[in-house]
Order: structure tokens, then C-alpha cells, then sequence
């Protein structure tokens, strides 16, 4: 993320500067606790940097940018041209002491597709 020539067409560089919100939200069905819980599930983390949103989806709610962070990132418009869509590879934060830190839930994992069942036997759920 050196220089601008090693952006590929249609990617834009931010930074070093610094968020103004950051959230994160589940995307993935639900799970009970007693069924492994959310902890790992993918969500999608949203921030904002000058008045704009960007996203990425991610594992896990912990954030990854904290608010006194400074962050640099590439980012590049999703084909309907209206979601700044970051690339989570590129997100490089740094601590209010300037140190490198890497924050959040890295790696990757299959996707989670069928609902959790109800407590309940297959005849109590028919009832």
C-alpha cells in the first residue's frame, strides 16, 4: 500500500486517518449459546471515514478499528456503484502510540446456511 501504482483500476486508497463510527452486525443465522453461539459467525463491520461508509464482511464482532486507531485501507465500489466495499487484506491499523496492531477475528471459515432448530422434539414441534 506503498504507492498508488500498485492499486489495481477501480481501487482507491484512504489514510492514515481516523473513523468516526464503527459497527458490526450479524449476517449469518442465529445461534443459541448452547449451540456455539456467534463468536466466529461471519458479520458485516461498517465504519465511517469523513461523512462515508465503507463495509467489509468479516468473522466475529470484535472491531477491528478502534475510534482513537488511525487506519489506511483500499477500498473499491461494488457493481452497483452505490457500496464502498474495503478489502480486509489491505486494512493497516495503527495504535494511538503509533505501533502496528492487528485487531479482530482473521482466517475464514465455511458459511453457516441452516437455521438453528427449536428446543424441542421433532413431535413437540408439530403440535
Amino acid at each position: 500500500m506503498k504507492g498508488e501504482s500498485l492499486l489495481k483500476e477501480g481501487q482507491h486508497r484512504i489514510g492514515p486517518t481516523k473513523i468516526e463510527s464503527y459497527s458490526a452486525r450479524l449476517i449469518e443465522p442465529y445461534r443459541p449459546p448452547s449451540k456455539g453461539g456467534n463468536t466466529r459467525a461471519w458479520h458485516r463491520h461498517a465504519f465511517q471515514v469523513d461523512g462515508h461508509l465503507y463495509s467489509f464482511i468479516a468473522l466475529g464482532a470484535k472491531k477491528w478499528i478502534y475510534a482513537k486507531d488511525d487506519v489506511e485501507f483500499v477500498w473499491s465500489w461494488d457493481d452497483s456503484g452505490k457500496y464502498r466495499n474495503v478489502d480486509p487484506d489491505t486494512i493497516r491499523t495503527m495504535s494511538k502510540n503509533g505501533e502496528p496492531v492487528v485487531r479482530g477475528e482473521r482466517g475464514s471459515k465455511k458459511w453457516r446456511t441452516a437455521p438453528a432448530r427449536m428446543p424441542a422434539s421433532r413431535r413437540e414441534q408439530r403440535d
